[in-house]
């Protein structure tokens, strides 16, 4: 198998390891890195013994592919650059700065016929590989990701910066558009978002809460997802196993009135409940790189002419939901128009006072 001849575009963290993957990998020639600053240049050519250039236009006529990992402001320039030129791209998460840059994108992707791949790496990542498979039919899921502050990617609020991971996992298990949605958050360094709350309403009447800090005492991230066939709780940063309880086969025949069974069947049924009637498993997972894994996608959508498992398209859909989020925030609301209707809703606030008690400029947990 030939290598594809490969750039890296923009030596920053992401950048860094992108570089160090790629320069090992059997699936692709590292051609060389694009920096417009010379000290990553050249910190890339000697670390890796690679050319490094100044604009992605020096190095066209050199590669098949590239991966693009600059700062979210500048991806709709350089991918344009790259995607007209009939370059297979695999750019960093989120998309694009804006809605329209991504719509750009992939249009001009489809437009040349060259693969558009998007840097969700969380769908790599072998606890999601190992829970996603467990998850059926979900109806309610809850995603926390929460980290200390660290300066990084602070052009953007935390909903395009961490919180985005886990919409595309929760976009990804439910198979029906977003009905509404409900954002609350507030700015503690600013100017943007740093703590942001989502709860994300189905078609098809699934719920999603997700709930992203970037100034968290603690580290946090995981999932989890009840549906029909149990309740999965995913935590990103226990490297064994992912949680399983199960509705065994003896919960499906159990036939009894809880409130009028007898001393015995309750006895009966509290000593089965946790082995028979829920039992709970630790499913071990498998230890793998979820950016190497992002690579061997990237390949493999490009050797078989085949859409990558995280795709433009995909990728325009997070960010939607993501702007939205965001723009719900940004404008001092908690809610876009909800549809559901009921006697608890009679007394909600008006328009006006939400916005008096959830104003996003105020600083502060």
């Amino acid at each position: 198998m030939t290598p594809l001849r490969i750039a890296v575009v923009g030596y920053g963290k992401l950048g860094v390891i992108h570089t160090r993957l790629l320069a090992d990998s059997e699936l692709f020639e590292l051609v060389g890195v694009v920096d417009p600053m010379l000290e990553n240049r050249s910190l890339a050519t000697e670390t890796h013994g690679v050319i490094g250039y100044e604009c992605v236009d020096e190095i066209l006529d050199q590669i098949d592919c590239a991966v693009v990992a600059t700062p979210t402001v500048f991806h709709h320039d350089v991918c344009s650059i790259l995607l007209a030129a009939g370059k297979h791209v695999l750019v960093e998460k989120p998309i694009t700065a804006t809605v329209s840059e991504a719509q750009s994108l992939v249009a001009l992707a489809a437009f040349h016929r060259v693969k558009l791949q998007v840097g969700h790496v969380v769908r790599f990542d072998p606890h999601f590989q190992t829970g996603q498979n467990l998850i059926q039919e979900p109806r309610l899921i809850e995603c926390t990701r929460a980290s200390g502050y660290t300066f990084r990617s602070m052009d953007v609020g935390v909903t395009l910066d961490l919180m985005i991971h886990d919409l595309d996992l929760v976009l990804s298990l439910v198979d029906s558009p977003v009905k509404s949605l409900q954002a609350t958050g507030c700015a503690v360094i600013g100017p943007h978002e740093d703590i942001a709350h989502a709860r994300l309403t189905f078609e098809n009447g699934t719920m999603a809460n997700l709930t992203a800090s970037r100034t968290s005492h603690t580290q946090v991230r995981c999932l989890q997802a009840t549906g029909s066939s149990g309740h999965v709780s995913i935590d990103f940063m226990n490297n064994e196993f992912v949680n399983f309880v199960g509705v065994g086969d003896a919960l499906g025949a159990l036939d009894i009135d809880p409130v009028t069974a007898s001393d015995a069947v309750k006895q009966d049924v509290t000593e089965r409940f946790f082995t028979e009637l829920l039992p709970q498993q630790s499913v071990p997972i498998t230890p793998c790189n979820a950016i190497e894994e992002e690579h061997r996608d990237f390949h493999r959508s490009i050797s078989e002419d085949s859409s990558p498992i995280v795709c433009g398209s995909t990728g325009l859909r997070v960010l939607e939901i993501a702007t939205r989020i965001a723009e719900t925030i940004k404008a001092g609301t908690t809610d876009e128009p909800v549809s559901a209707k009921g006697p608890h809703f009679d007394n909600a606030p008006s328009s006006a006072e939400s916005t008096t008690l959830y104003k996003s400029h105020v600083r502060g947990v």
